[in-house]
């Protein structure tokens, strides 16, 4: 929408002043007045308001996703381990998470990972990741009651719990989701979960400037992964422990038997 004011009338042109008083959808409001020359007084409104569209520009929609591990949980004999990565969403590469094993307690330990997923909107229109999907690498398994924010659906792993938190631009919202290792000695090494923002929404119907969601298109920045890696003890490595357990428990005996003796 427009307001047209007239400026002044020669006997050829006109000038106007046009003031835009409603922007399209997805676009910045001129407020500035904008100058228009109209010949002999014979102007339609569309074409004239239309002018201003040259002037127009498009505020960008733009939701980013980082992931990355937050929580190795071990349990073994009835004990659990919560071990904290210290990793953050910035972090790129993501350092791998591993998680060592003993071979005799291999089908008798349950290793668990915590994953964070940051939601960003680095945009300029408001808006929300409506659905998040994670897909979980072979050697990983979803167990339904650790994640009661998400569910298997159409053979997808997928939660809305952001489909209505707006994101204002610069603000950030966060999910987390919990993986389990599926016990084998088959079932080693490094492996990579991956999520992404599988549908999004803003007021406009604006898309995202640099990705599509639910594409699956590695290097756009909705989505995002993170390694974790299980592997078993060696014999090398299980005699390097037991040696470092024996030489500090010596040096304890020799400072007890030094200070008998004084």
């Amino acid at each position: 929408g427009a307001e047209v004011y007239k400026y002044n009338w020669e006997e050829v042109e006109t000038t106007y002043y046009v003031v835009e008083t409603e922007a399209p959808a997805g676009y910045t409001l001129i407020e500035e007045p904008r100058e228009v020359i109209v010949k002999k007084d014979n102007y339609n409104m569309d074409d004239i308001t239309s002018l201003l569209q040259v002037d127009n520009e498009q505020k960008t929609f733009d939701l980013a996703l980082r992931k990355w591990v937050t929580q190795a949980i071990v349990t073994e004999n009835g004990k659990t381990v919560v071990t904290e990565t210290g990793h953050k969403a910035e972090d790129d590469p993501e350092e791998v998470v591993k998680v060592d094993l003993r071979k005799s307690k291999l089908n008798d330990v349950t290793v668990k990972f915590k994953y964070s997923i940051r939601i960003t909107n680095e945009g300029e229109i408001a808006g929300e990741a409506t659905e998040i999907r994670d897909d979980i690498p072979k050697g990983l398994k979803f167990v339904a009651e650790d994640n009661p924010d998400w569910r298997e659906e159409n053979g997808q792993i997928v939660t809305n719990k952001l489909e209505h938190t707006t994101l204002q631009p610069g603000e950030s919202a966060e999910v987390e989701i919990i993986l389990t290792w599926i016990n084998s000695e088959d079932n080693l090494g490094v492996l990579i979960n991956t999520a992404e923002i599988n549908k999004d929404h803003n007021e406009y119907g604006v898309p995202d400037r640099d990705s599509t969601p639910g594409n699956n298109v590695p290097g756009e920045d909705d989505i995002d992964d993170a390694p974790v890696m299980v592997t078993i003890k060696t014999g090398s490595e299980i005699a390097l422990y037991i040696a470092i357990a024996l030489g500090a428990t010596m040096i304890l005996v020799s400072g007890i038997v030094m200070i008998k003796k004084k």
